[in-house]
């Protein structure tokens, strides 16, 4: 006779034990729930709750901004140029005036809220063969928002970085350095003040965004809400494909001591050009992060790769790397993502470096359309597409980036070609701005100017354009013959691995040491 006391008994447990887990999963109904912890996330959630909607803010523990995301300041990574080709004249005006406002704002409140603020300042700077793109940048700037930007000259620049490998800068206005940790846990404050629900979010995170209601859950709980906001590199890599296909940059960043070099400028500097070297200097120490063609896995090689761009500016020598590191972010192609998806789900994502500004304008337009039906959101929908991803477009972006590497390298050689012969007693072209208007945009006393290169003669600055071709097919021809021999290794390597294993061949005759 079977005793079947042990099976009920059992039964009885994992009921007992559903029900439990069914008692704990705790369900939270509201209007809209946000995604993501960030600036963006803080700011539209603390905008919606104070309008009335009832909100829950999912946060996520770990989120590290890059050191150099630390700065308010209008405009964006993709060109004026190429902005107004892409939306028109009057819509790229717009959107500079949008993000101009959301930059003001973002100042007026970290003043109020006693954030520390400055040093104030961020230049786009860019070497001899980028120099004409900086100074049309500077034009169109003028002609769409007026008194934003400021043309610095090669002399000015070598007095305020301390270093002469700039040619042209554009200086963008108003800018300034803030620290993300203090103006995160001020908006962190206010959350709490608005009486907004903040949920952490520990392991994985289900979303189904589909219908009137959405559905998110993690943990022991889950959420029914009308509107998502997905805010956030923590939030798209927690949700990954199911809400956006994004590709992912390499980047490096950490510092250098170097106590000996005295740089005026505080503010932010950043080169022109897809190799998005920034740095800023606090007091003898260099902090600087890059993008690389290809992923660095090791921090001795992020290191090496930092100490190649800081000796390009400074006497590095042999100084350690301070924390240096590396990580893949997600790369929004020079626009923030910032637009609506699927009916009542909304996504925002800044590009690396512009996590600030980009947060609070993406703040703005987020809770206007949710609760005032504000439609300048649309100014930003023709860039929700996101350029390509998986094996095409790090095939491009590596093209991409060594075009610009090339181009630089060859236009240099170009030019020192071209003013070898060149008199000794060649004067130097002007700079672009009097010694009096950089003293009062850089807020410092003027100074003596250190000896600087001649500035560019034109015909140099014009034959960038073709060096600019040469390398585009030299990067081009690299990256194909790099992505077909990577394919062929790949194929290859079952085959190799089989050869590995086959016993040596018996008939073969037998080798004989060197020398026998």
């Amino acid at each position: 006779m079977i005793d079947k006391a042990p099976s009920r008994a059992a039964a009885q447990d994992v009921t007992d034990r559903e029900r439990s887990d069914a008692a704990l999963k705790r369900t939270y109904d509201c209007d809209v729930c946000v995604v993501g912890d960030d600036v963006a996330g803080l700011a539209i959630a603390i905008d919606l709750a104070r309008r009335g909607r009832e909100v829950i803010l999912l946060t996520f523990t770990g989120a590290r901004p890059l050191p150099l995301d630390g700065i308010l300041s209008p405009g964006f990574t993709m060109s004026t140029s190429t902005l107004v080709d892409r939306v028109g004249q009057h819509d790229a005006q717009e959107l500079l005036i949008l993000s101009t406002q959301a930059t003001e704002r973002a100042l007026a409140f970290a003043q109020k809220a006693g954030v520390a603020v400055g040093p104030r300042g961020r230049l786009s700077v860019a070497r001899p063969h980028a120099a004409d793109a900086l100074v049309r940048e500077h034009e169109l700037r003028q002609e769409l928002a007026p008194d934003t930007t400021v043309l610095v000259g090669a002399q000015d620049l070598a007095a305020l970085l301390g270093t002469s490998t700039f040619t042209a800068g554009l200086g963008v206005v108003p800018a300034e350095r803030v620290s993300p940790q203090a103006l995160k846990v001020v908006l962190e404050a206010e959350v709490l003040a608005a009486g907004v629900r903040a949920l952490p979010v520990e392991g994985p995170l289900a979303a189904d965004l589909k219908g009137l209601r959405k559905y998110l859950a993690a943990g022991r709980w889950r959420i029914r809400a009308f509107q998502v906001v997905i805010t956030g590199p923590e939030a798209f890599a927690r949700l990954g494909p199911k809400v956006a296909v994004l590709p992912r940059a390499p980047w490096v960043y950490g510092g250098f001591r170097l106590p000996a070099v005295e740089v005026p400028y505080g503010g932010m500097v950043e080169e022109a050009g897809l190799t998005g070297l920034r740095y800023h200097f606090d007091a003898g120490r260099l902090t600087l992060a890059a993008a690389t063609a290809t992923r660095v896995m090791t921090r001795v090689g992020a290191a090496r790769v930092l100490r190649r761009h800081a000796a390009e500016l400074y006497p590095v020598g042999p100084s350690l790397s301070d924390a240096a590191s590396a990580r893949m972010l997600p790369e929004p192609a020079g626009m923030p993502l910032v637009h609506e998806g699927e009916r009542g789900v909304w996504y925002a994502l800044a590009a690396a470096g512009d996590a600030l500004s980009h947060g609070f304008l993406a703040g703005r337009l987020i809770s206007g359309a949710i609760a005032e039906k504000d439609d300048r959101i649309a100014l930003l929908q023709p860039f929700a597409s996101t350029p390509l991803s998986g094996w095409a477009g790090r095939v491009a972006r590596f093209a991409g980036y060594w075009h610009v590497r090339l181009a630089a390298r060859l236009h240099m050689d170009k030019i020192a070609t071209s003013t070898a012969g060149a008199p000794d007693n060649a004067v130097p072209a002007p700079d672009l701005l009097p010694d009096e208007e950089i003293a009062d945009v850089r807020g410092l006393p003027p100074m003596p100017v250190p000896a600087a290169p001649a500035a560019l003669p034109r015909r140099g600055m014009a034959a960038a354009t073709s060096a600019s071709r040469h390398a585009a097919r030299a990067a081009l021809h690299a990256a194909s013959g790099w992505a077909s021999g990577l394919a062929a290794r790949a194929a290859a390597e079952p085959a190799r691995r089989r050869r590995a294993r086959q016993e040596p061949d018996e008939e073969a005759p037998p080798r004989h040491p060197r020398g026998a």
